[in-house]
């Protein structure tokens, strides 16, 4: 039975915040279902398509998470190398940008399903199926190309964050960030969504417009120890929209 999952961050401009909080979110639920995972972030690894071919050789599937802009040249250029090496590998899409436009995404040769919206749930279930030589037919949040022909899947219901395991932050090599850009920087995102209804923000897309957060105490304990644990120095907030409950905040 094949056990491993490849997850890939493309190249983008500037300097890495640190790890990929979206990889290590989709990493910890998959190993709680006795996944082996693999994180391959080009933003550390000069030599991603070197570090993908060995990967990606023994792997059930290859998932890429990605925003709208020039990271999109650079998952679809890993995506044909992956394809022109491993032809029958899965290679599954998730993030801002596929789950705002599934279908053009798919419109991708080399793209055989799409994960949208919040991922971690989904992309557990769709590697169960792969794993048991099912379809992504009936999984809730996943479009896919069985035939050629694009098929949306309704809709998963977004996950109350508190129910979800923390982020896989064992796998992150604070050292080779640190490396790269002189500071250990920890991503963490205590909340998901937001009530307003702002026209350029993606948030209502994902979310619904409801805020979706962790618990004061579990933010506290949680980043506590992570900050004494990997000794970091600065811890990045990545919630949309912080202090929306302002008594939760403070």
């Amino acid at each position: 039975m094949n056990n491993k999952v490849v997850l890939f961050h493309p190249p983008y401009d500037g300097p890495p915040l640190g790890p990929p909080l979206s990889l290590l979110s989709l990493a910890s639920p998959l190993l709680e279902a006795g996944f082996q995972v693999s994180i391959v972030d080009a933003a550390i690894d000069p030599e991603y398509k070197s570090s993908l071919t060995h990967e990606i050789s023994d792997a059930l599937f290859l998932g890429i998470s990605l925003l709208t802009g020039r990271m999109i040249r650079s998952a679809v250029d890993v995506s044909r190398f992956v394809r022109k090496i491993h032809p029958r590998r899965p290679i599954i899409y998730g993030g801002w940008h596929p789950t705002l436009l599934p279908a053009q995404t798919l419109g991708e040769d080399s793209v055989d399903a799409v994960v949208r919206g919040q991922g971690e749930l989904t992309l557990r279930e769709a590697a169960e199926r792969l794993r048991s030589g099912s379809s992504f037919e009936s999984v809730n949040g996943v479009s896919f190309k069985p035939h050629g022909e694009v098929i949306h899947n309704a809709e998963r219901r977004v996950e109350n964050v508190e129910r979800l395991p923390t982020p896989a932050f064992a796998m992150a090599d604070f050292d080779a960030y640190e490396k790269r850009t002189g500071f250990r920087v920890l991503p963490y995102a205590s909340s998901v969504g937001c009530p307003y209804a702002c026209h350029y923000c993606t948030d209502q897309v994902f979310y619904n417009r409801r805020f979706n957060a962790y618990s004061a105490g579990r933010v506290v304990r949680e980043v506590t120890d992570l900050v004494a644990r990997y000794r970091v120095d600065e811890v990045a907030l990545l919630d949309s929209n912080f202090p929306v409950n302002v008594k939760r905040a403070v």
